[in-house]
């Protein structure tokens, strides 16, 4: 033993050596306190030390590295994590940001999610139980180390006695549920934004929290409503699992920088190609309802609707969306937009810039979220994965970064090409990005670790645009010299090449389904192909439909969350709407 690291009313935690391994690392030993152990305790006490261990699998918990019972005590060792608590943290450096908190949640609700789905509960969660570590990259020792939370010290078997600041009423009546958990880490949070203990945030008179009135930072909407749930002192009315907790993270939880959104007021404007053609469709199907116009002038948009020039059958009932026609056109002083991406649920949009920053923006309000810097060339392709986490940017300088869209932290730079990256798409599961650029190579990286998986070549020309299927098998691109190639991605086999253009081919889209293909080219058409067809010996290099209509060349194609319209755009700026059953031509839209 070398010395009593704390003590509640449950358990004694020491800090001690771990004598029989030769490097006799620290380690803690927890004596539970109830003794001497009943059989009904000692049967608890093992199960919960058998769960206990499954858990401590998990990265941001110690490692169980033994139990046993003596003199009718029972104990736990575990591995012993220095490092810095948050409440040190918050002592030395201030109240947490808004961007610390969500990364805070986002780090913690999986771990509790985790336990809670093993019926443990923590029991005491506060800011000197939450401990950042840093972590060395073995293969890059001179690399800034990661810095791992750890949820440390939990209560025990029964977990009935917390920190009073924040423990759960219902915790104190010995109602012990994942709820308790939930409670404390909001309490938690409230914390480290006020530097504040719990029982001042909480007005006796009025029997309600005031702990707004104590921010030092404003903070969203967003996460206000989130903490004012977590910290709902009726556990009927309080989330009801981590789950709950991380599904609404999940929509929306973009944290804003309020001084950047008080600095910058957007207008209206086209983005012009491949950016115009993606944000009409995806906030066509987006966007909950009507968004009021951001300036006091009213701007007149051209909502065209042209002939038809493909006659649709007598029972098609020609239906032009009701939506306001021009939902939003966002202008910024900063230079031409070079790639758009919108998130999955419609609420933000994200653009690449000339400068080589990106700039996010509430599809709602028009306001600036954040900006990230990273790139020192124009970011000309930008993805986000399909839970609205991850984002990639590709550029000029001839780097991929990988980026947490919901903290704006940069995390990986996936660096390979030998030229301009021209497109980037991530794997329908999130775990994979794939690539193309001026160096005539199709690239599959793995979005965790940075690493090249395989390298496509072959070309001799630039490939333009890919895609990945719906079920994550097969990955289609396009080149300049107006070929699609189909590949299974998994093991790099040419499934099937053809040429679908004449001239360069810009865009290539997969449907919902994953039955269409959709090309755009310079020649200013657009093709619809059979994808099971180009996978089977029976192709005969026919498409299903040719869509014309385009009096410039076209630059991107993208269909529909329900894959009934495709929306296509050129150079001209002018973007184009069409029944992908039909090919009739529904609509067009003119910047």
């Amino acid at each position: 033993m070398i010395r009593v690291l704390g003590q509640s009313h449950c358990h004694r935690t020491f800090l001690a050596i771990d004598e029989d391994k030769p490097a006799q690392p620290r380690c803690v030993i927890k004596q539970c306190l109830d003794s001497p152990l009943s059989t009904e305790a000692k049967v608890e006490f093992r199960l919960y030390s058998k769960t206990l261990d499954q858990i401590s699998l998990h990265p941001a918990i110690p490692e169980l590295l033994a139990c046993f019972e003596e003199n009718g005590y029972g104990y736990l060792v575990q591995d012993y994590i220095p490092g810095r608590s948050l409440a040190a943290e918050l002592e030395q450096e201030g109240v947490f940001s808004e961007l610390q908190i969500w990364d805070l949640l986002s780090a913690i609700l999986p771990v509790l999610e985790l336990i809670h789905n093993k019926n443990i509960v923590h029991g005491d969660i506060k800011p000197e139980n939450l401990i950042r570590r840093p972590i060395l990259n073995p293969n890059f020792p001179n690399s800034p180390a990661k810095k791992q939370l750890f949820l440390v010290d939990f209560a025990g078997v029964n977990p009935l006695h917390g920190a009073a600041e924040y423990i759960a009423p219902e915790q104190l009546q010995g109602e012990i549920s994942a709820k308790n958990d939930l409670y404390s880490l909001g309490v938690t949070c409230l914390h480290l934004l006020t530097q504040m203990s719990a029982f001042d945030l909480w007005n006796i008179k009025t029997n309600s929290w005031v702990w707004n009135d104590y921010l030092k930072t404003p903070i969203s909407h967003r996460l206000t409503r989130i903490l004012n749930q977590l910290i709902e002192r009726d556990p009927a009315k309080r989330y009801a699992s981590a789950a709950n907790v991380i599904q609404d993270l999940k929509y929306g939880p973009i944290p804003v920088k309020l001084s950047q959104v008080s600095q910058h007021k957007w207008t209206l404007t086209a983005l012009g190609g491949a950016a115009l053609a993606m944000l009409s469709l995806l906030m066509t199907y987006s966007l909950p309802k009507p968004v009021s116009q951001l300036s006091s002038e009213t701007i007149e948009p051209i909502y065209q609707i042209p002939d038809i020039s493909i006659s649709p059958p007598e029972n098609f009932d020609l239906i032009i969306p009701q939506s306001p026609p021009a939902m939003r056109t966002l202008v910024h002083n900063i230079g031409p937009v070079w790639s758009v991406a919108v998130s999955p649920d419609g609420q933000f949009v994200v653009y690449g810039n000339t400068d080589g920053s990106i700039q996010i923006i509430d599809a709602n309000t028009g306001e600036l979220i954040n900006t990230l810097l990273g790139h020192s060339q124009p970011v000309g392709t930008l993805a986000i994965s399909g839970d609205g986490r991850t984002l990639v940017s590709g550029s000029g300088d001839k780097t991929i970064l990988v980026w947490d869209l919901w903290t704006g932290r940069q995390k990986k730079m996936l660096y390979g090409h030998q030229g301009w990256v021209y497109a980037v798409a991530i794997s329908p599961d999130g775990k994979k990005v794939a690539s193309v650029g001026r160096d005539q190579t199709v690239r599959l990286w793995d979005i965790s670790t940075g690493q090249t998986l395989i390298t496509l070549p072959g070309y001799g020309t630039e490939v333009q645009s890919l895609a990945f299927s719906p079920d994550n098998q097969t990955l289609v691109s396009g080149g300049s010299n107006g070929i699609v190639d189909v590949w299974n991605w998994h093991t790099g086999q040419l499934l099937r090449t053809f040429k679908a253009h004449t001239e360069a081919i810009w865009s290539v889209a997969i449907s919902p389904d994953g039955q269409s293909l959709a090309t755009g080219s310079w020649d200013h058409s657009i093709k619809l192909w059979d994808l099971n067809e180009l996978e089977s010996q029976y192709f005969n290099n026919t498409p299903t439909q040719i869509l014309l209509g385009h009096g410039d060349k076209v630059q991107s194609v993208t269909f529909s969350p329900d894959g009934q319209t495709l929306a296509s755009g050129d150079f001209a700026g002018t973007v184009k709407l069409w029944q992908v059953e039909t090919g009739g031509l529904v609509g067009t839209f003119k910047g």
